[in-house]
């Protein structure tokens, strides 16, 4: 078999352990919330940015045994929509748009999300850096800021 069709195996403790750390969790709020524990996501907010930093591990890749652009994209995406609920509330996304510049193979990813334009629809970008610190994807969304529902006790008597 060529490298490219060899089976490749997942270590299963690392991937077990991954799984057993989110569902240990009693949260589910920004920053920590299932699918941040299970992928280990790094949150922090630097100056106006969000960063979500995570350690690449074999269960993330894709059968090419590289990491998997889904994954890629989540963070980015996360980068992004947690920057907005810091900064105006939660938002959803409307459309973003993922432009892949390099395969990863391990190491720890860095995804900055920062804002390009702000008011009741978002414009937001966002890119992700290899251990190296090179550029290997970048994002851009759009977002819209959700209603806030309103308090206990708040409207008709």
């Amino acid at each position: 078999m060529s490298e490219s069709t060899t089976p490749r195996r997942v270590d299963q403790a690392q991937a077990r352990a991954a799984f057993e750390r989110a569902a240990a969790g009693t949260r589910e709020v920004f920053g920590d919330f299932f699918l941040a524990r299970l992928l280990g996501l790094e949150v922090s907010y630097p100056g106006e940015a969000c960063e979500v930093a995570f350690d690449v591990a074999d269960f993330m890749f894709n059968p090419q045994g590289t990491l998997h652009g889904g994954i890629l994209a989540t963070a980015l995406d996360i980068a992004m929509g947690h920057l907005i609920n810091r900064h105006a509330g939660p938002g959803t996304t409307l459309e973003m748009k993922i432009q892949y510049l390099a395969p990863v193979r391990g190491g720890r990813v860095v995804c900055r999300g920062e804002a390009l334009r702000r008011g009741g629809t978002w414009f937001l970008r966002a890119e992700a850096r290899d251990a190296t610190g090179a550029l290997v994807a970048f994002a851009t969304s759009t977002w819209k800021l959700l209603k806030r529902p309103a308090p206990p006790g708040a409207g008709a008597p």
